[in-house]
């Protein structure tokens, strides 16, 4: 990396359709806060800074997002995506390099993704946007392209005309420019739209008219869910599971029935374990090789030796360790 990184995560909707007392971002995929996901994402891909912008009526966001290490910054009242990422401006002072807007309630980017976004700007655009072609784009703002390849502009669906409705590459909202010039951009951003907002999109078409390039990177419409609901909850948790099985799998974990093992952001296990169906991994497992978890076990907060059993039925927690070569029952002892 040449230069210095910047991530402003986005964290300050309302997050009504969750139905929940507990705010959006909050909600946990693998065991983990979807804000833990995104401010983990930003320090994977050397943010130097990171802000987290929050709405007045989530300061357990701001105190979820200082307990973490990032800076915060108050959007208050909330005028749109631009109008987010002007409210980091205090916190970005003094920032020269690259900046990337990320978003607290997309939890399934990967390291790699960004850095292809990051690598746009590195060959040459002013401006790197993440886009993807969902099943049915719905009311996705549309990326619509110039006719050598670069991205024109970013239309939202509600000011879209029918041809730019057609279209099937959409914004995911993640963004990347260098940051005095995305800071001068969205000055120039203004709200006549169909919602009166400030909209982050604008800065594209901004762009373009000052003869700079912007670019479009995708990414696969599972990586890029945003979560807005407790069906969208469930459709991430499902994704990152998947994953993590396939994960597991790849490193030569045996998963007798892959679709019934639940694991934890931070599940960790060495090559030749078995794991039999119907078992649940809470945070802080860790299984070493050999170890067998028979059926219908759960386990969290626990180190399990090399050639271990574990189970049937076991239900095992902090401070229950099973020790090398120890067959363990329901409550951990052997």
């Amino acid at each position: 990396m040449s230069q210095s990184r910047a991530a402003i995560i986005l964290a300050a909707g309302q997050g009504t359709r969750m139905k929940s007392k507990t705010v959006k971002v909050l909600h946990h995929v693998g065991g983990r806060a979807m804000l833990d996901w995104t401010v983990d994402l930003a320090r994977q891909c050397e943010a130097d800074t990171i802000v987290t912008v929050y709405g007045a009526h989530s300061p357990a966001v701001k105190d979820a997002a200082e307990a973490l290490g990032t800076a915060t910054a108050l959007q208050d009242p909330p005028l749109g995506t631009g109008h987010a990422v002007l409210a980091a401006r205090e916190a970005l002072a003094g920032q020269d390099g690259q900046a990337i807007i990320l978003y607290a309630d997309t939890p399934l980017i990967t390291p790699d993704t960004v850095a292809k976004v990051f690598a746009a700007l590195d060959e040459g655009a002013a401006i790197a946007v993440l886009g993807f072609e969902p099943e049915d784009p719905a009311a996705y703002g549309r990326l619509i392209l110039a006719p050598d390849g670069t991205l024109d502009r970013i239309v939202e669906y509600k000011d879209a005309d029918e041809d730019e409705r057609a279209v099937r590459l959409v914004n995911s909202g993640v963004l990347a420019a260098p940051a005095p010039l995305l800071l001068d951009l969205l000055d120039e951003v203004g709200n006549d739209n169909a919602n009166g907002e400030y909209y982050l999109t604008d800065v594209v078409g901004l762009a373009r008219a000052r003869g700079l390039t912007a670019r479009v990177v995708t990414a696969s419409a599972e990586e890029v869910l945003g979560v807005n609901s407790r069906a969208d909850l469930a459709e991430a948790e499902a994704a990152f599971q998947a994953r993590k099985r396939t994960a597991m799998m790849a490193a030569g974990v045996s998963l007798i029935a892959p679709d019934t093992v639940f694991f934890a952001h931070d599940t960790q296990s060495a090559a030749d374990v078995v794991i039999e169906p119907h078992v649940v991994f809470g945070s802080g497992v860790r299984i070493e090789t050999d170890a067998v978890i028979r059926a219908f076990s759960r386990l969290e907060g626990v180190t399990i030796g090399a050639g271990a059993e574990v189970g049937p039925h076991a239900q095992l927690s902090a401070g229950m360790d099973v020790a090398p070569g120890v067959s363990a029952g329901k409550t951990g002892k052997a």
